[in-house]
Order: structure tokens, then C-alpha cells, then sequence
């Protein structure tokens, strides 16, 4: 509903949705209404592997695909923590027929790397 009043009035040229944090069935949604309005998507994606995959998945499903965003230099052990990363040829994006998403969590390797006490971005609430 938040992107209606701003497909009628013309004020985007592109609706940036993160299929992540919507769920792609509702992004959907959305890439559908601003293909009605004949604006383009582009995916919002500074995630890991799995959303990248993910969000690639529903940037290749619709018919307004402007762009999609990546962070490829996000962590430097986010190709050990998921079973397959995105593979990437001449600045493009491939998907190949693997099940699922086309990668999945290791979470034999993520155990190597446990969150920081008091880390995030939440972590200074309440201080003054």
C-alpha cells in the first residue's frame, strides 16, 4: 500500500523492493503494481548469499527488472558459510536449475563464527 500513492502520482522512476524483508510472494505483489504503472524494480540486497539468491530468483520472475543489487565483499567468510555462492559472469548474475534457492546455510560453518556479545546495530539503545 505504501508504494500506491507514489505509482499514482509518477514519483518513482524505479520501486526498489527487498524480497527478504517483504517475502517474495508480497514482492511480487509489488513488482506487479509498479509494472502496472510501467515503473521497473530494482531488488534491494546487501544480505549474503542466500538472500542474493533468493532476491535473483524473483528479479528473474518479473517482467520490470531494472537492476539488481549485491554485496560481494561482505564478509569474508561468506563463501565457507553457505553451500554455493552466487556465480557471477561478465556483471551478470546466473542461475542454473540446482533445487531450492540454489544455496543453503552451512551451518557446520557458521558455528565458527558466533555473534558478538552487545554487536549490531541495536546494541547502544538505552545508552546515553
Amino acid at each position: 500500500p505504501a508504494f500506491i500513492p507514489c505509482l499514482q502520482k509518477q514519483a518513482m522512476d524505479v520501486a526498489i523492493v527487498d524480497a527478504v524483508w517483504n517475502g517474495v510472494w508480497q514482492s511480487m505483489k509489488i513488482a506487479n503494481m509498479a509494472d502496472a504503472y510501467q515503473v521497473n524494480i530494482a531488488p534491494h540486497n546487501f544480505y549474503g548469499h542466500l538472500a542474493t539468491m533468493m532476491n535473483a530468483h524473483f528479479a528473474a520472475s518479473v517482467p520490470n527488472l531494472r537492476i539488481m543489487e549485491t554485496d560481494i565483499d561482505r564478509l569474508p567468510w561468506d563463501n565457507e558459510i553457505f553451500t554455493r555462492q552466487p556465480t557471477i559472469e561478465d556483471g551478470y548474475l546466473i542461475l542454473d536449475d540446482t533445487p531450492g534457492w540454489g544455496t543453503e546455510p552451512n551451518l557446520e560453518a557458521l558455528a565458527k563464527y558466533p555473534p558478538k556479545s552487545g554487536a549490531g546495530f541495536l546494541s547502544n539503545i538505552g545508552e546515553n
